[in-house]
């Protein structure tokens, strides 16, 4: 009896020049045309690319090791700020400083609530866009008072 074997799917290739462009997409937030202007490839040639599978899992997998490398960070940078505040905390001169340590530290590290206030009330004064080939008019936004004399006359 035969014996199968599978037959291993070959990598498909990829050109270095499309990988640039896809990690400075991800990793800067280029545009298309900017990160394939840096790369050294056609706008045309990035998007044709873009219909294959192979690419677009490619680019799957690096936005996910982007997502990974930014959490690993942020973990990072969160407990060298727990140490810092600590330190501030037991070595600060200020007692204001210790305190808001002391806030920082029992909130465990989240930041302040910031209050936030929306004015809804109709303001008469200011700019409003007008569109091209509209007629503009100015409305004075109090009543126009006559001047008085010193003697109590209206002029």
């Amino acid at each position: 009896m035969s014996q199968l074997a599978a037959i291993p799917v070959p990598k498909p290739r990829l050109s270095a020049k499309l990988r640039k462009a896809i990690e400075l997409r991800i990793r800067r937030g280029m545009t298309i045309s900017a990160a394939c202007e840096t790369a050294g490839i056609s706008c045309a040639g990035y998007h044709k690319a873009m219909k294959r599978p192979a690419v677009r899992d490619f680019m799957e997998a690096e936005i996910a090791r982007y997502i990974g490398e930014t959490d690993r960070l942020r973990l990072t940078a969160k407990a060298r700020a727990l140490e810092v505040a600590l330190d501030l905390l037991v070595n600060a001169k200020s007692e204001t400083v210790r305190a808001r340590m002391a806030e920082f530290l029992a909130s465990e590290g989240k930041a302040p609530q910031v209050a936030v206030h929306v004015d809804a009330r109709p303001h008469t004064a200011g700019y409003e866009y007008a569109p091209p080939g509209s007629r503009v008019v100015e409305i004075d936004a109090e009543p126009v008072r006559e001047a008085q004399n010193d003697d109590g006359k209206r002029d």
